[in-house]
């Protein structure tokens, strides 16, 4: 194969590596955008909510400042105060309502099997907001009584001589569904925020962490859309498959160019590569005692210990060798003839 020819196909081969890799891309986001609508409108909505609490401890002589510690001797909690909020900032105008559903209740489980033997609800309510405008706003405490509650599973556990895995859950879970004219659809989110406070003779307060989340909410495809990206997407994949045939073609070209003759050239210079020269023309032999080489294998042998100069004849297609020792110089037309295809 000429010079020209290998960089001919490397350049194609170049340009076809990154026409696959951008049809790729577009293939995958077609596809992963195969329900949103091609005008890509959309509506950003980030949400974040969190849940926090202060404890009060009954009068002790141990703990003055109860922030200061993580974990406390549950008979000297006294209540425990939660606060909690819910914020969403939307980037275009939403309609709808949202509700803050509280439950707390009272647990006790069988240290035996799990099974649930205690429960006592002891908070419910719902509260419900209409939301016109683009931002959701929503916070509220609650007084927990620990104490009271406390005293509930101690008499439950002694009247009934059962041994519990006692705790205390709140849970406010909040809810909205807002229609948004742009994408012409409602946005939804429901988050379930918790506070539990186990039943231990020292106990850790659990509570939900803070959270942020931001998304695009776009606008759903319309019917008449779907059929366009199925093409879309056929036609990508369809392009690939061409680009793969290509591919393959292109590198069994290039090895079926290669024939014995380079092959065993391109061997021969790289085995010989420190002692063998090459000619501008051919020398005067005239004067020399020639020995010409039959076989390639004859020119091996003799090689092997000498420098070699060669001048190329014919471009891939005939080279002669010339190996001096002392008076003898030996000679070899390496001939693609001779070596075969």
């Amino acid at each position: 194969m000429s010079k020209n020819k290998k960089v001919f196909y490397s350049v194609v081969i170049f340009i076809l590596f990154v026409l696959f890799c951008l049809t790729s891309y577009l293939l995958i986001y077609f596809f992963s955008n195969r329900d949103i609508s091609i005008t890509k409108e959309y509506v950003n909505v980030i949400d974040s909510d969190s849940i926090n609490y202060t404890v009060k401890l009954k009068d002790n002589d141990y703990i003055s400042d109860s922030s200061k510690v993580s974990a406390y001797a549950t008979d000297m909690l006294d209540y425990v105060n939660i606060f909690y909020k819910f914020n969403s900032k939307f980037s275009d105008k939403v309609n709808g309502n949202v509700t803050a559903k509280v439950t707390g209740t009272l647990i006790g489980t069988s240290k035996v099997d799990d099974s649930v033997v205690l429960y006592n609800e002891y908070k419910t309510s719902e509260e419900a907001l209409t939301i016109n405008g683009e931002i959701i706003n929503y916070n509220n405490e609650y007084k927990l009584n620990v104490r009271d509650l406390k005293k509930i599973y101690d008499s439950f556990v002694d009247v009934n001589k059962v041994d519990l895995n006692g705790y205390i859950k709140f849970d406010v879970t909040f809810n909205y569904d807002m229609y948004n004219e742009l994408i012409n659809d409602s946005i939804k989110n429901t988050v379930t925020l918790s506070v539990n406070i186990p039943l231990v003779n020292e106990t850790k307060i659990e509570c939900s962490k803070t959270y942020e989340r931001n998304k695009n909410i776009y606008a759903k495809m319309t019917d008449e859309q779907k059929p366009l990206y199925l093409v879309i997407c056929l036609e990508l994949f369809g392009v690939l498959v061409l680009f793969v045939i290509i591919f393959i073609l292109l590198i069994n070209q290039i090895n079926t160019s290669f024939s014995r003759y380079e092959k065993m050239l391109d061997k021969l210079f790289r085995l010989n590569r420190k002692r063998i020269v090459k000619m501008k023309a051919l020398p005067d032999l005239s004067n020399r005692n020639v020995v010409l080489l039959k076989s390639f294998d004859e020119f091996d042998k003799v090689s092997k210990y000498k420098n070699i100069n060669y001048v190329e004849i014919i471009p891939n297609k005939l080279s002669v060798f010339f190996m001096t020792d002392n008076d003898i110089t030996y000679v070899y037309n390496f001939d693609s003839k001779k070596v075969g295809k």
